[in-house]
């Protein structure tokens, strides 16, 4: 009885304590990751105007931002972590079921057009999780996400992702796209989306910032999703002239999902 009483009492305290340990070393993760996007931010190109080039000092530090948050984004407990200080200079979103995490940055190195980085951070069903970085041409700006939201079908999980991309000064392209968890693999390619032109793994819209800029809400949320119905909802936009580039309405196009794809509703 009293090896079982000092056994029980044991693994309490080891177990906090292995709390402690895990506490302790995302503090530290987290730390070391504020130290890079400080220094993207302090050699952005949007506020060093004094005409010295720090283009080299800022990609650098992009990919070492990026290169240390692909590994750290391998550790269980990352994915759990809130990062609370972190969260303040990039947008950190997380699906429901906290399986599927996105990590979006800013790399400051664009003008008018802002440019993104996204790092992926997923849990396979054994538990282990992964990390993978988002595969796009240079010129492409991508955005940055606000939301993860997810629905269920036969085959699987699969998840919305919600991006919002900065175009120019007024151009504006939000859009939601598909993912889901296959095995170890992180599929971002997966078309369940019916259109016009055939089965698509996205669907989003440009729009002109100004149409919405007195929304109170930050980031600006347009296409909505909803739970429930197993909807997405696209605003109509409306281009009054052929230099305008739409005004956000408050009529929506509808994509329900009808148990095997999101068709457009009538």
């Amino acid at each position: 009885m009293k090896r079982v009483f000092e056994y029980s009492f044991i693994v309490p305290i080891l177990f906090a304590f292995s709390l402690s340990i895990f506490g302790q070393g995302n503090e530290k993760i987290e730390r070391e990751l504020l130290v890079h996007i400080k220094n993207i931010e302090q050699w952005s190109s949007y506020t060093n105007r004094g005409g010295e080039d720090l283009s080299g000092k800022l990609d650098e530090e992009n990919k070492i931002f990026e290169q240390k948050l692909l590994k750290y984004a391998k550790l269980p407990s990352t994915l759990k972590y809130k990062f609370g200080e972190l969260s303040k200079f990039l947008s950190i979103s997380t699906s429901e079921d906290g399986k599927f995490r996105i990590y979006s940055w800013d790399t400051q190195s664009g003008g008018t057009m802002h440019f993104y980085k996204n790092v992926y951070q997923y849990q396979s069903e054994n538990g282990k999780v992964f990390s993978k970085s988002e595969n796009l041409p240079e010129t492409d700006p991508s955005g940055f996400v606000s939301d993860i939201f997810h629905i269920k079908t036969k085959s699987g999980k699969v998840y919305l992702a919600r991006f919002s991309s900065v175009l120019g000064n007024s151009l504006s392209y939000q859009m939601v796209q598909l993912f889901n968890i296959e095995g170890k693999s992180l599929n971002d390619k997966i078309k369940l989306i019916k259109t016009k032109s055939g089965l698509q793994n996205s669907i989003g819209f440009e729009y002109n910032f100004f149409s919405v800029v007195d929304r109170k809400e930050r980031p600006i949320k347009l296409i909505l999703y909803d739970k429930a119905a197993k909807s997405i909802k696209i605003p109509v936009v409306i281009q009054k002239t052929p230099n305008d580039y739409g005004t956000v309405t408050n009529k929506f196009i509808v994509y329900k999902f009808n148990g095997k794809y999101f068709v457009k509703t009538k």
